[in-house]
């Protein structure tokens, strides 16, 4: 699990903000595109890996141990060679990841709008598939929905998207992106009273300085 602290300062912008922190900083590859999501409630954990491969013949690794090895407070992230399939294990593991105090999923499988965790996915309907998916690999790097996955990641989640941040920087990057939200709702304030477009996007030195003066904290 993650510092209370850390999780909560996270979990205090969205992770739209996260995305142009991570973007200054030249992260690439943090954000998860195209997942719909399955349950709206916000997670921000470790991340937690696991790769998929579509089924063959030969003997596949133990899935159900696997899921039951999901840390607690950990984003269980599945790779799922992205063709949009149904996870296998379904409803019934997703409720024992529940039981067992994992924050949420994250995966480019398909997945029901009915899990019992927090889930980011495809829309199964789209994509039924008839592939099955069997383990390949788990605690190691991945791509999952366009993003670089590396274990100990901190995965953060919402109704607007999920996005990975690499737990070296995750505070700084927390902090930035608290500053962004700052400004980003206070340029929408000046939008509103009906400032001028250009000096607002991007806000120029004149319009930043405002900002500064009018938000400063005594």
């Amino acid at each position: 699990m993650i510092d209370q602290t850390l999780r909560d300062a996270l979990l205090a912008v969205s992770p739209a903000s996260l995305a142009r922190a991570l973007a200054r900083r030249g992260v690439r590859a943090h954000a998860f595109s195209g997942l719909e999501v399955r349950a709206s409630t916000p997670v921000a954990g470790p991340a937690h890996t696991l790769r998929l491969i579509p089924a063959r013949d030969e003997a596949a690794g133990d899935l159900a141990s696997a899921i039951g090895r999901v840390p607690e407070g950990a984003v269980l992230v599945i790779d799922a060679a992205g063709g949009g399939g149904p996870l296998p294990f379904g409803p019934i593991l997703a409720a024992g990841l529940a039981r067992a105090g994992v924050a949420g999923l994250v995966t480019d499988a398909g997945v029901p709008d009915d899990l019992a965790l927090p889930a980011w996915g495809r829309d199964l309907g789209r994509n039924p598939g008839s592939v099955g998916l069997a383990l390949a690999g788990a605690g190691d790097a991945i791509a999952c929905a366009g993003a670089a996955v590396h274990p100990g990641d901190i995965v953060v989640a919402g109704p607007d998207g999920a996005v990975v941040v690499p737990a070296a920087i995750a505070e700084a990057v927390a902090l930035e992106a608290v500053e962004q939200q700052r400004l980003d709702l206070w340029l929408l304030r000046e939008a509103e009273r009906g400032a001028g477009l250009a000096a607002l996007l991007p806000p120029d030195a004149e319009t930043r300085a405002r900002f500064e003066a009018e938000t400063k904290t005594v």
